[in-house]
């Protein structure tokens, strides 16, 4: 005969066992989120500034991507960069955006939309970081001083964004990779 801890015992276990259940389906489901995510940023980046102004491409450089980040392992490795790669670009769109000419309402629907998705991100997330994370930081690191030696000038801010614009197809090439 079961006493009554031993019930409250099994009830504890059984929503447990559905919440872990839960967690990994929003897992398994991440990748169709990250693909709608991808094409939804990658319009509100684009609309953000328009089209690219043909003056600043003196100012053009390539950040080079790390590649090896696109060839992840395993399907967590995919993960942890797509989870990287939007903490990187919030933190860039989110300073010294004074000497663009973007409305602030279409830069703060981008990031508005980079939280959510990235809070999505971190439920899934391994607990040990993989090797490409620092690669990406590097590459991240590139694009800040970028911004710093042309003192956030508005053709700067163009190139970074076009550079945004390739980390979303980026992201989409790893969100492929996230299927098992």
């Amino acid at each position: 005969m079961a006493t009554k801890s031993q019930g409250w015992l099994w009830q504890i276990c059984l929503v447990l066992l559905c919440s872990a259940g839960i967690m990994s389906l929003d897992c398994n489901l991440l990748r169709h989120q990250q693909s709608r995510f991808n094409w939804d940023s990658l319009q509100l980046l684009q609309n953000m500034g328009g089209k690219f102004p043909l003056e600043c491409l003196e100012d053009n450089t390539a950040f080079q991507f790390p590649q090896k980040v696109l060839n992840p392992k395993f399907q967590q490795h995919a993960t942890m960069a797509i989870h990287e790669i939007l903490q990187q670009l919030f933190g860039i769109f989110s300073r010294n955006l004074t000497q663009t000419c973007w409305k602030r309402r279409n830069v703060d629907r981008f990031l508005n939309g980079l939280i959510p998705q990235t809070e999505r991100l971190e439920t899934c997330l391994p607990t040990k970081a993989g090797a490409n994370i620092l690669r990406l930081k590097k590459y991240f690191q590139r694009i800040q001083d970028f911004l710093k030696e042309k003192k956030y000038s508005a053709c700067a801010w163009e190139i970074v964004r076009e550079e945004g614009k390739r980390c979303f197809q980026y992201i989409d090439k790893l969100t492929v990779r996230m299927k098992k």
